[in-house]
């Protein structure tokens, strides 16, 4: 085989792997995603919240999965991942580089089946409760 024929056939492989690779990568990302959705789907959806108490106006807000992750996303193109406190499936923290240190409480009314969440961000003094909206 000539010089040629094998750079061809070596760059040929290596585009194969990458596509494997990738698809391979999707493939556990989809996994993961689809196990947290399951492990939270009482919590995920949209949460309306009234943040006049700090000059603001309603929100709604979306609890969602994605990425591996669980993630509060406020619409401003700034998602901040949720993490679970002590592995719990209803209360959360984290981080957003604007605002600081999120808090993230869920109650879920068994009887109702309706859930509300408790967000706290101390840096901008917010302490609100917001239903889950109905789908």
């Amino acid at each position: 085989m000539n010089l040629f024929r094998m750079k061809s056939w070596i760059r040929l492989i290596g585009v194969g792997l990458l596509v494997l690779g990738s698809i391979s990568v999707g493939s556990a990302q989809t996994s993961a995603d689809e196990a947290l959705a399951k492990k939270y789907e009482k919590i995920l959806g949209k949460y309306e919240f009234d943040y006049s108490s700090i000059g603001g106006e309603t929100a709604i807000v979306e609890i969602r999965v994605g990425e591996g992750a669980l993630w509060i996303d406020d619409g401003d193109g700034r998602p901040a991942q949720l993490k679970p406190v002590n592995d719990s499936a209803l209360e959360f923290t984290g981080e957003d580089p604007n605002v600081g240190s999120i808090q993230a409480t869920f109650t879920v009314e068994e009887a109702s089946g309706d859930v509300k969440c408790r967000l706290v961000i101390p840096k901008i003094g917010l302490d609100v409760t917001g239903p889950k909206l109905k789908q």
